[in-house]
């Protein structure tokens, strides 16, 4: 399966969900003049949910720290939030409940436009949530390059909110290494050194241990990092996060990429480098796939089930 980072734009769902409501796909709309549009303003989630192994219950993966996460970007940026966390998992439910089928697994985009409010006054945001299904195939390993283009720091437009914002420049970062034939850019920071990909954190394996940038480093506070750094302890991989230079990412066993829907992608080729792909990394990528499919569980990882959902698709299936 190629990079599946585009699902968003590859689907056309029949539905979303707009504060709370079920509203058809192609009728969401934000006005001309909202700072969602003006100023760039909103910020976002992907969360995903994913069968078991056997195909019998849907689950979403850590939905409190994603509601946690979406909260403080909101803070951050200064946009109320009006619902509270169990009106938001009620509200990914509903969606599932329209969109889920069987033999996919479904991307959740939870999204805080703001719509009405100027310059930080009477601020007021709609909480826009689309789902995506993805299927249930290993990606293909992904071709890098080094990008010119470099990561904000936290003073000018902090990677600690996940901001619609914070992509213009990883836009810019992979339509210039498309050019040259490569998947997606690695993007450095103003040090120089290694900060993310332009939708997904960057680990690394050398001599045993895993290594990944701390979010000072420019790269976003990832929730799948922290679970895949759970994962790899329970496996007794030493897991370090600390900054890590263009060389040291050259020189390394092996590269992948980590994110809600990267899950752990092996990187196969870095400018001309080639990387081992069946090393720490491949290892922990199917650890944590057997953690999401139910397979294991893991003190401090919830999946949070959806068993009404489950249960309305199951026996249809079952019974075919």
């Amino acid at each position: 399966m190629a990079h599946t980072a585009s699902i968003s734009q590859l689907q056309t769902p029949p539905w979303a969900l707009v504060n709370g409501e079920l509203v058809p796909y192609t009728d969401v709309k934000i006005h001309i003049g909202a700072e969602a549009l003006t100023r760039a303003l909103s910020v976002f989630e992907g969360v995903k949910g994913y069968w078991d192994s056997a195909g019998e219950l849907f689950s979403i993966r850590t939905p409190r720290r994603h509601y946690d996460r979406l909260c403080r970007s909101a803070s951050l940026f200064h946009i109320p939030v009006r619902f509270s966390y169990e009106e938001f998992v009620a509200g990914l439910e509903k969606l599932a409940g329209e969109l889920l089928v069987p033999d996919k697994d479904l991307w959740f985009r939870p999204t805080m436009y703001v719509t009405h409010g100027h310059w930080g006054e009477a601020t007021e945001a709609d909480l826009v949530v689309t789902a995506f299904s993805q299927r249930k195939l290993d990606p293909d390993p992904m071709r890098l390059g080094v990008t010119s283009w470099r990561r904000a720091g936290d003073l000018v437009l902090p990677t600690r909110v996940k901001s619609s914002a914070n992509y213009v420049g990883a836009r810019m970062a992979r339509i210039e290494v498309r050019r040259l034939g490569y998947d997606d850019a690695i993007m450095l920071n103003d040090a120089g050194r290694v900060a993310e990909a332009t939708g997904a954190c960057v680990l690394i394996a050398q001599r045993g241990r895993i290594v990944t940038p701390p979010t000072s480093e420019s790269c976003l506070d990832s929730i799948t990092v922290d679970i895949l750094e759970e994962v790899a302890k329970d496996l007794g991989m030493p897991f370090d996060r600390r900054p890590i230079e263009r060389t040291e990412l050259l020189a390394a066993d092996e590269c992948g990429l980590a994110g809600t829907i990267s899950e752990l992608t092996l990187v196969s080729e870095l400018d001309g480098v080639e990387y081992d792909q069946s090393g720490l990394l491949a290892q922990l990528r199917q650890r944590y796939l057997e953690l999401m499919r139910g397979d294991l569980v893991l003190p401090g990882v919830e999946l949070a089930p959806l068993a009404d959902v489950s249960r309305q698709l199951v026996p249809a299936e079952a019974g075919v």
